[in-house]
Parts: C-alpha cells; sequence; structure tokens
C-alpha cells in the first residue's frame, strides 16, 4: 500500500519500521523534516499528498511506505503545533490540506 493512494489513511499509531526510522533520525532528522515540509506549504490550501511528494522529491528521497508514513505524520504535528493548518482527516493525506498559519 502506497500512502498516496485515493483511500489510504494513516494509521493512528506509527508502524513499527515507521519508529524505526524516527529513532534512526533523531531529533535533528525530524527537524529537518519539519522544515522541508514547512518550505513546501503556501499560504493557500494544499493538498497533504503534493507537500509531502514534493519535499520527498527535493530531498532526494525514496518514495517508501515508512518514509511517507513518517512525513504524512509530521505534518500532523506541525498542525498540532499551530505552524500549519490543516482542515480535513490529515492521516488522509489526499483528501485533507493544509497551508502556512
Amino acid at each position: 500500500m502506497l500512502l498516496l493512494d485515493d483511500n489510504d489513511e494513516l494509521p493512528a499509531s506509527p508502524e513499527p519500521t515507521e519508529s524505526e526510522l524516527m529513532t534512526q533520525l533523531g531529533l535533528a532528522g525530524l527537524e529537518a523534516i519539519d522544515a522541508a515540509l514547512t518550505s513546501h506549504a503556501q499560504s493557500r490550501w494544499l493538498k497533504v499528498a503534493g507537500i509531502v511528494y514534493d519535499a520527498l522529491r527535493s530531498g532526494g528521497f525514496a518514495v517508501a511506505e515508512d518514509v511517507v508514513a513518517l512525513r504524512v505524520r509530521r505534518v500532523g504535528n506541525l498542525v498540532a503545533s499551530g505552524i500549519l493548518q490543516g482542515q480535513g482527516n490529515l492521516r488522509r493525506p489526499r483528501w485533507s490540506e493544509v497551508r502556512l498559519s
């Protein structure tokens, strides 16, 4: 399952491979992901899937399930922290949108 498909929804809790990736990246790596995602957001509403895809492409990352899942989850964290505004179910990247706060 690729999380950018239309009907896919990110699980409420991270899968083990996603958790392992977070541990490997550490705080600095997660902050770099957040910065990349934020840099692709704009003041107008954009699909979460598009922002995640653009951030992955610009960083030269593979579109692997755990890599995509981590970035979708980080978008939710950016919304929760007030850096981004979100609408829709953020665990469904094709059907939700975010913009800069």
